[in-house]
């Protein structure tokens, strides 16, 4: 970057580059190009939200087709980094303005400042929501855009006083909301550091978030991206000959069967599944294959139980048995054995039984298996010792018997018995 005397400004050659970049063909073309624009992302509004038609290709998930919305994204980006404001260097002396707003599946934030009757952009900032949890309302949907900027730029604003815009009027009143959830606490606690205005600015005033698409395939994912290596494809690929049932739905595609074509897709030899819009990579019956993908939807995302671990499979990843093999692996999961905390009461100490003070007063009664079946059909032994004096009585009975039988044969050798005796 450059830093004339107004302001900063993207260096002139790398901008050329982008303009006359070529549109990208394969998954590292297209993260070269990512690589150069994010470079300069902060003078792009709403960045991340504008990137994600091209970030997706990138995904191992999504097979590689160049849409309407790919061309538009990057016509966008190039069009932007060619026709780019310059950014005003901070001034000390002059209180900052942040401005932010948020749709459904992004937010939109500008650190800005006063410069004679226009605002002169510093930085720009956005991000795609991480979850659709973080859009249960309006307000929390403000309130995160809010929290998320002050934490961004917060070595320009803490300490000072500043001017925060947003286009809901709640944000005025969020210091004395009567009801809050964990998460909005959380939140309200780190803005409250901060010495701001709260400001009402209507939406159509509201510039930041022109940008934010409203289209629900900007959802962030609530699982972790990592790529597929040649390895593994090739892994897959052949896996898939092993496998009889993904092997006769490959054959169904090429032979061009209509049926099979609804539901599943094979794009350079991986074999995705088609569901509510969502493309799944189909997994073959390879036990390597299954525990790669199950360590990548557990431990890499943190260890989290059987049901999270099913939701990360089942966002990217689909094979007959994979709910079951999700609760198998986390239930025998070391790590979360030896570290995660038990949900269950703790288990009582042990007390001693107390020393009886005369025989027949307490008895102790046991059943041993003998392993070997007689010819009567007896094979266990029902045990009975009177705990004062270690008088035992041994009892022959059969491999199953109700409690009835049981109580019988304890009136007969222990109860009657003492009573004749």
């Amino acid at each position: 970057m450059r830093s004339p005397r107004k302001g900063w400004k993207p260096d002139d050659a790398k901008v050329a580059s982008i303009r006359d970049w070529p549109r990208p063909q394969l998954v590292t073309e297209m993260r070269s190009f990512l690589g150069m624009t994010g470079y300069y992302r902060t003078f792009v509004k709403n960045y991340s939200i504008v990137a994600t038609p091209l970030t997706d290709l990138t995904r191992l998930d999504t097979p590689w087709e160049w849409t309407d919305e790919c061309e538009a994204a990057f016509k966008h980006l190039k069009h932007a980094l060619t026709h780019y404001e310059i950014f005003k260097l901070p001034d000390p002396d002059k209180p900052f303005i942040v401005t932010t707003d948020a749709s459904q599946y992004g937010i939109g934030a500008v650190l800005a400042q006063q410069e004679g009757p226009k605002l002169r952009p510093v930085e720009y900032m956005s991000k795609k929501m991480s979850s659709q949890k973080l859009a249960k309302s309006t307000y929390e949907k403000k309130l995160y855009a809010v929290y998320k900027a002050l934490t961004h730029w917060r070595h320009y604003l803490l300490g000072r006083f500043f001017i925060l815009r947003t286009d809901h009027q709640t944000l005025r009143w969020m210091r004395t909301q009567p009801v809050l959830s964990d998460a909005l606490k959380r939140w309200i606690e780190v803005i409250e550091q901060y010495d701001f205005d709260p400001q009402y600015l209507k939406g159509e005033y509201n510039k930041v978030a022109d940008a934010l698409p409203r289209r629900p395939d900007f959802s962030g994912a609530l699982i972790t991206e990592f790529d597929l290596t040649n390895n593994i494809t090739q892994s897959l690929v052949e896996a898939y000959r092993e496998d009889q049932f993904m092997s006769k739905i490959i054959r169904r595609l090429e032979a061009k069967d209509k049926k099979t074509s609804v539901e599943f897709e094979l794009v350079n030899g991986l074999l995705f599944l088609e569901k509510a819009g969502n493309k799944r990579l189909c997994i073959p019956n390879s036990a390597f294959l299954h525990i790669l993908f199950l360590g990548e939807c557990h431990n890499v995302t943190g260890h989290f139980g059987y049901k999270k671990t099913a939701a990360n499979l089942l966002q990217r990843f689909w094979w007959p048995t994979m709910i079951r093999d999700a609760q198998l692996y986390v239930e025998t999961c070391q790590v979360c054995q030896r570290d995660k905390h038990r949900t269950q009461a703790p288990l009582g100490l042990l007390k001693p039984l107390p020393i009886p003070e005369r025989p027949v007063e307490s008895l102790s009664m046991d059943f041993m298996d003998t392993l070997i079946t007689s010819k009567s059909g007896m094979r266990h032994i029902f045990v009975i010792v009177d705990r004062f004096s270690k008088y035992a009585r041994l009892v022959a009975m059969p491999e199953t018997a109700r409690t009835e039988y049981v109580i019988r044969m304890f009136k007969e050798n222990w109860v009657r018995k003492r009573e004749l005796g």
